[in-house]
């Protein structure tokens, strides 16, 4: 059976990770609709966790993992199943960037062991050994991370992890640097918007020195410049906020800035059409 899938921000309690006892109908009911949740999400590994089970238990894709076929020493047909599973030995060190299913849409930079030696148990309650290196190692390490209640997030140095915090914060994924630039391509809407003002300003000066012939034409353009800074504002005030997202720091101070921004562009462009209106 298709199980729902468990995602952030919901935590484990303190009954997760407990080992399995009984290897009876229960668990093998367990084991398959971990199979049936990879199989439908199109997934590469789930531990039981993911599907709100308590049990120490992960199933593997294979296939999808190692990209080769290990059958014949790890049995279970198309999936590895790994019973109360637990990391004996651990070699060298990798800084994968990991995706699970947990925090869906999110990626980070974690720190892995390059080579793990697993102790498990299969279906039967027989203890078993599997040595696996690279991604099988990283998918294992993560989904062994689950049975104790615990995810990728813990895996991360303080710079990441307040990085990925950014990214829940948000919810995206796009948020790649931690710091906020000192010039924004949203400025350049802004300068946009000060050409239009002079050249509005400068339209306004005109007037007094045009023919009446020429005036309904100057006051025609002055109209399109006051219609485009209106636009630019509103393009500036969402590209603003979507821009400010990319970077850790910019968050309810950048989003000050932008409400002031707009609302003094908007005072502009108000006595811009004060002028226009009583001048012209």
């Amino acid at each position: 059976m298709v199980r729902e899938i468990t995602k952030y921000p919901t935590t484990p309690s303190l009954e997760f990770g407990a080992n399995v006892r009984f290897f009876n109908d229960e668990l093998f009911t367990l084991i398959q609709d971990l199979k049936d949740t990879i199989e439908e999400n199109g997934l590469d590994a789930l531990a039981a966790f993911q599907i709100g089970s308590p049990l120490s238990v992960v199933v593997v894709k294979k296939d999808k993992v190692n990209g080769e076929d290990r059958e014949d020493t790890l049995g279970c047909g198309e999936f590895l199943e790994l019973i109360n599973p637990r990391v004996l030995k651990r070699e060298g060190s990798v800084e994968p960037i990991e995706t699970t299913a947990y925090f869906p849409g999110k990626s980070a930079k974690t720190k892995r062991y390059k080579k793990i030696t697993l102790m498990y148990e299969d279906r039967d309650a027989n203890q078993r050994f599997l040595e696996a290196d690279g991604e099988l190692a990283i998918t294992l390490q993560r989904k062994v991370d689950y049975t104790f209640g615990s995810h990728f997030r813990f895996r991360l140095d303080p710079q990441e992890q307040k990085l990925f915090d950014s990214k829940l914060e948000f919810g995206t994924d796009a948020i790649t640097k931690n710091d906020c630039p000192t010039v924004f391509k949203r400025d350049r809407i802004l300068q946009v918007f000060k050409f239009l003002f002079v050249f509005g300003i400068l339209g306004v000066i005109a007037g007094f020195f045009v023919s009446e012939e020429n005036l309904m034409t100057l006051v025609s353009a002055e109209n399109y410049i006051m219609a485009s800074m209106l636009g630019l504002v509103v393009v500036y005030f969402f590209y603003a906020q979507y821009e400010g997202k990319q970077y850790k720091h910019c968050t309810s101070c950048q989003i000050g800035n932008i409400i002031g921004t707009c609302i003094i562009s908007l005072i502009k462009l108000t006595a811009l059409f004060l002028l226009s209106y009583f001048l012209l």
